[in-house]
């Protein structure tokens, strides 16, 4: 029977056998090189590594492929849990969740840094929402003898102000979240609505220019959102590690923030455009380490 028409297969001769190539073996074309998929599959994850996004489109042209091939890579990648697929390309997956007792161990001290200088901006007479973040535990500690409302859903932060003269404290009801120890869902969310506070001290999991603030879960980053919808001044805390990263969970756009307190080593270039008020912090633990 004659070959039905059309480009016929190539095959690879292995032994006396012909071989159909899969599709990880079959090279790509870009210029005078040739990719086999997973070859390009590793160069997607470069790419996204160094920029942080890449648009479906991009990708087909660097690599003379088409979008659909592209996407199916993008599909596989996803689904090893190393990127994260968004509406037209792709955005770099970010460290996964960690707990709370990790998260509260590291850079300890810079926290804590952070947190002293961001309790100079609170004055006597105002309300505050600390959220549960690790980074806000260093605004609760420094609050000292101000007279302030303070609602948080962090028994942490709670157990800290409870001890302060002066506040009055409203802890905010929900469902226990182990891994970030903190009160989250609906219940929290409604709680949140019934009121308007002068500042918020936002921890932030993951900021970026295009993807904004995102949090490693849907229901961190819905109450991080009621948060910043009913303050009045918005005044994130951030080292430099969490700058032009995204996580899995959008909260708001970048230009939500009206402070930044962070670290000296940030690079607050590509947020220029925002008119934050960016606040620069020493680290203590560099300054320790640097010679005399």
């Amino acid at each position: 029977m004659p070959r039905a028409p059309g480009k016929a297969k190539k095959h690879f001769i292995h032994g006396n056998e012909a071989h159909t190539p899969s599709e990880s073996e079959t090279p790509m074309n870009r210029g005078n090189h040739r990719l086999f998929t997973d070859e390009r599959r590793a160069r997607i994850l470069q790419i996204l590594e160094q920029e942080h996004r890449a648009a479906v489109t991009d990708l087909a042209g660097r690599f003379d492929v088409s979008e659909d091939t592209v996407r199916r890579d993008l599909r596989e990648l996803e689904s090893r849990g190393q990127i994260r697929k968004t509406h037209g390309g792709a955005l770099r997956h970010t460290t996964p969740a960690v707990s709370y007792d990790k998260r509260l161990a590291q850079s300890t001290e810079l926290k804590d840094a952070l947190g002293r200088r961001a309790a100079e901006m609170v004055q006597d007479g105002d309300s505050l929402i600390i959220d549960g973040a690790t980074t806000a535990i260093g605004v609760a500690r420094a609050l000292g003898v101000r007279r302030v409302k303070v609602l948080t859903n962090s028994l942490e932060v709670a157990t800290i102000v409870a001890e302060l003269p002066n506040i009055e404290l409203t802890v905010l009801g929900g469902r226990w979240d182990p891994l970030h120890r903190q009160l989250v869902g609906q219940t929290t969310i409604d709680q949140i609505s019934r009121y308007r506070v002068d500042k918020l001290f936002l921890g932030m999991g993951a900021l970026d220019r295009k993807s904004g603030l995102t949090e490693p879960t849907d229901e961190d980053a819905a109450v991080k959102r009621a948060m910043i919808s009913v303050a009045q001044q918005v005044i994130g805390l951030a080292d430099h590690t969490k700058l032009e990263t995204v996580s899995f969970a959008c909260v708001a756009p970048a230009s939500a923030i009206d402070v930044l307190v962070t670290d000296e080593l940030t690079d607050c270039a590509p947020f220029a455009d925002l008119g934050w008020e960016v606040i620069r912090v020493a680290d203590p633990a560099a300054a320790a380490g640097a010679p005399s």
